[in-house]
C-alpha cells in the first residue's frame, strides 16, 4: 500500500503528537481553585462507593476519549494522504487480427468441416481480437469482414461447416440432396466461382492473396499481430493459357511484407510437390505448416495451433492505481462515534 500525499499524513500526525503532549502538561499539572461550589467533606465522599466507581469510570473514559480523538486524527490524515494499492491489470487483447482463408474446392470439403468444428473453440477464447473469414476457389470472396462480434463469427462458422458437410455427402453419395442443397451451394460457390468457365478452379495464390489484402489497415496500424490460419490442397487447376494473377509464393512474400503470419493446414492426399511449395510459402511468413484431415489429427493441429498463436499474442499490461480509502473511513467513522458516546456517558 501507498501513499498518494504522505505529506498531509504527515502534518496530521504531527498535530496529535503536539494534543498528546499538551494533554501530559495539562494533566500534570495542579489546579487551582477558581470558582464553582465546593463539597463538604471530601475525604468522605473520596470513600463513597459510588462516588470511587463514578470516578473510575470517569478516568477510563477520559483516556479512551482522548486515545479516541488522536486516532481520528490521524485517521483523518490518512485519509488525506489518499492511501492506493497498485496492481498489474491484463488489457484486453484488441490488438491482433485473425482471418481464416479456406479453399473451399470440393477436395478440400472434409478438412475444411472438420478444422471448422475445432476452430469454433479458439473463437469462444477470443477477447477483443477481430475475427475474419475468407473463402475461395477461383476468386477470393470476403465472407465475414474482420470482426469482435463473435457470435455473428460463430453463426458463420457453423452455417459454413454445415454447408461443406452436405456438399461432401452428397457428392459421396452418403446423402441425397436435402432441400438447402441449392442454398449450400450458392453459399460456398457464389463470389468464390468468378470467372470459373474461362480461368479454371482452385486458384490458390489469389485465394491467399484476398485473404492478405483484407487486412484493410496495415499501413494506419502497423503494430498489430495478424495471422491468417490458411487451408488448400495446393492443386491448381487454371486452364491452360490461363496465368495466375499472384502465384502462391508471390501471396505469401505480400503477407511477410505486410508483417502477416500464416498457418497453413493442408490436405492429407497433397501431392509431394504442392505440400513443398505450401510448406516453404507458410515458413516463410514465420508461421507453421501442418497436414492431415482425421479428426484426431486436425484436433491435434488446432492445439498446436493455439500454442502457435500465443507465441504471438502482444498482450499487454497496465499499471492501475486503485485507492483504498474504504477501511480508514469505516475506522473513522467507528471512532467518532465511541467519541460520542464517551461524550454522553461522561455528561451523564
Amino acid at each position: 500500500m501507498e501513499l498518494k500525499s504522505p505529506i498531509a499524513l504527515y502534518i496530521c500526525a504531527g498535530i496529535a503528537v503536539l494534543c498528546l503532549i499538551a494533554v501530559f502538561i495539562t494533566f500534570g499539572m495542579k489546579r487551582k481553585y477558581s470558582g464553582g461550589k465546593k463539597a463538604y467533606l471530601p475525604e468522605y465522599l473520596k470513600k463513597n462507593p459510588v462516588f470511587k466507581t463514578r470516578f473510575v469510570w470517569y478516568s477510563i473514559l477520559k483516556y479512551v476519549l482522548i486515545f479516541l480523538i488522536i486516532t481520528s486524527i490521524v485517521l483523518s490524515g490518512f485519509l488525506m494522504a489518499r492511501p492506493y494499492k497498485t496492481e498489474s491489470k491484463q488489457l484486453a487483447n484488441y490488438n491482433r487480427d485473425i482471418i481464416l482463408c479456406l479453399d473451399i474446392s470440393s477436395s478440400v470439403d472434409n478438412l475444411n468441416a472438420t478444422l471448422i468444428d475445432k476452430l469454433e473453440e479458439i473463437v469462444k477464447e477470443l477477447n477483443g481480437e477481430r475475427f475474419g473469414i475468407v473463402i475461395f476457389n477461383t476468386s477470393p470472396c470476403l465472407l465475414c469482414p474482420l470482426t469482435n462480434d463473435y457470435q455473428y463469427i460463430i453463426r458463420e462458422l457453423e452455417k459454413l461447416k454445415d454447408f461443406l458437410s452436405i456438399r461432401l455427402d452428397v457428392d459421396n453419395g452418403r446423402l441425397i440432396p436435402p432441400p438447402n442443397y441449392a442454398e449450400a451451394r450458392a453459399y460456398l460457390e457464389n463470389g468464390t466461382l468468378v470467372g470459373w468457365p474461362d480461368r479454371g478452379s482452385s486458384i490458390i495464390g489469389e485465394g491467399l492473396a484476398g485473404a492478405v489484402l483484407d487486412f484493410y489497415d496495415v499501413e494506419e496500424k502497423p503494430d498489430r499481430t495478424r495471422i491468417i490460419i490458411f487451408t488448400s490442397d495446393n492443386d491448381n487447376a487454371i486452364k491452360e493459357g490461363e496465368e495466375e494473377i499472384v502465384t502462391l509464393p508471390e501471396a505469401g512474400e505480400w503477407a511477410k511484407e505486410r508483417n502477416i503470419t500464416v498457418f497453413g493446414i493442408g490436405t492429407e492426399m497433397m501431392l509431394d510437390d504442392d505440400r513443398k511449395m505450401m510448406k516453404e510459402t507458410v515458413e516463410n511468413t514465420g508461421g507453421t505448416f501442418w497436414y492431415g484431415e482425421d479428426k484426431d489429427v486436425v484436433e491435434d493441429i488446432v492445439a498446436n495451433l493455439r500454442k502457435q498463436m500465443a507465441t504471438l499474442d502482444d498482450t499487454q499490461y497496465e499499471i492501475i492505481e486503485n485507492e483504498i480509502p474504504e477501511a480508514s473511513f469505516r475506522l473513522l467513522l467507528l471512532s467518532i462515534s465511541l467519541m460520542l458516546l464517551c461524550a454522553f456517558i461522561l455528561k451523564v
